[in-house]
């Protein structure tokens, strides 16, 4: 299967881009809750719609973690006709930079509760 040499590699990238954007949306949600106020209020400035944000993380990191994993497909989908096709376009190497650093996001997320925050919220108290 051959895949078109003119085909804009635009959707590639904006699924790539996409799950970076969710990424940080979802490490920005999880800090909203605690760290986030708290590292603000040290700098003397007022968060007040943390609330808000904090409560939709568990959605957007879920949201995030499915559009990482649509374009992880997508990437190796690629790369898979293209060891087939020697005339195809290889996958963006921008798209797979933003799908590693959207990975990195998603994963920081995950570990945001059970590991940063515990050793985050101390010392950030201390500094008040």
């Amino acid at each position: 299967m051959a895949i078109d040499q003119n085909r804009p590699r635009i959707p590639e990238v904006a699924v790539s881009a996409s799950a970076a954007i969710g990424g940080f949306a979802s490490v920005f949600a999880w800090a909203a809750c605690c760290v986030l106020p708290l590292a603000l209020s040290v700098a003397g400035v007022s968060f007040a719609g943390a609330a808000v944000i904090a409560g939709a993380r568990n959605w957007l990191t879920l949201l995030a973690a499915l559009i990482l994993a649509a374009g992880w497909l997508f990437h190796w989908r690629r790369l898979r006709m293209c060891r087939k096709d020697a005339a195809c376009h290889q996958p963006s190497p921008l798209a797979f930079w933003l799908l590693v650093v959207a990975t990195a996001l998603v994963v920081l997320s995950l570990a945001w509760q059970p590991y940063i925050e515990p050793w985050a919220m101390p010392r950030l108290a201390a500094m008040r």
